[in-house]
């Protein structure tokens, strides 16, 4: 029950509503276990402290790193959806969707061009498995594909909800499921695709070491990956090192090929896996 209040607490900001508290629990008890002092107001249940309240801020800035960053807009989505089902505006609409969410907004420019860069190194995919999503797969109409399976998934069921909501009503051949990718072991039960999209996720499931992010990489049954990564700060400021060091000695080690497409404000590396 105290821990269920705590992370009442927690989600009481709109962009962290829908995570699932199975996903906010060991960050709480990792935040506890590392401040004695903090697990002490917990176990006290000191709920108007200031230490009470700076577990509550602890984990918000955790979880909007790994999830609540790119969770936005959530009403604004199902009312675009709710226009698709009677407006023959669909690319306008499906552009406003894609603008709800922060990562996919941020590649607008760049959707009209960018699948058909990495499709002329993997080839057409006929199975697409997209994994840590967000708002992703309603960029399918920049994909030019058809006769494919798309696998869509993310953090929490409510997001995987209303992606299953959208390739229904786009007659899109998709599955969505919810995954917490610091489960690895569940990647692996997933099929064989011919193309995994990573997009903007590997910089923010751990924080430090890749040692959870090579597990993802190793346990993904896909002929191509396709990890990106932002080439600015979360402030706008560009990096002075875009390129993944790690993940290139990463790719050297296994005796994966990989190739680079980098564009303004996002790098992609297209990693060649060997077939499963």
């Amino acid at each position: 029950m105290q821990m269920k209040t705590l992370i009442n607490k927690i989600k009481q900001k709109k962009e962290l509503k829908n995570i699932e508290n199975n996903y906010i629990i060991p960050i709480v008890k990792k935040i506890l276990s590392a401040n004695p002092k903090l697990k002490k107001a917990f176990q006290q249940k000191r709920t108007r402290s200031k230490e009470y309240k700076e577990i509550i801020k602890k984990t918000r800035e955790k979880l909007r790193l790994e999830y609540g960053m790119f969770s936005e807009n959530i009403n604004k989505r199902e009312k675009f959806l709710k226009e698709l089902k009677n407006t023959l505006k669909q690319k306008e609409l499906n552009k406003k969707l894609l603008k709800t969410h922060k990562s996919t907004a941020e590649r607008i420019d760049i959707y009209p061009f960018i699948y058909q860069k990495i499709f002329k190194i993997t080839g057409k995919p006929k199975k697409i498995l997209d994994l840590g999503c967000g708002m992703n797969p309603v960029s399918f109409q920049y994909m030019k594909l058809k006769n494919i399976t798309y696998y869509a998934s993310e953090l929490n069921k409510k997001d995987c909800e209303f992606l299953q909501k959208y390739f229904n009503l786009m007659k899109i051949k998709g599955k969505t499921f919810a995954i917490n990718l610091k489960k690895p072991e569940l990647v692996e039960k997933i099929p064989l695709v011919d193309v995994c999209f990573l997009f903007k996720v590997l910089d923010t499931i751990e924080k430090k070491g890749h040692k959870l992010a090579e597990e993802i990489l190793s346990k993904i049954k896909a002929k191509f990956i396709v990890a990106s990564f932002a080439t600015h700060k979360l402030g706008g400021k560009p990096m002075k090192h875009a390129h993944r060091g790690w993940l290139e000695k990463l790719l050297e080690r296994k005796k994966w090929n990989f190739t680079l497409i980098q564009e303004a404000n996002e790098i992609f590396y297209i990693i060649k896996k060997s077939t499963h």
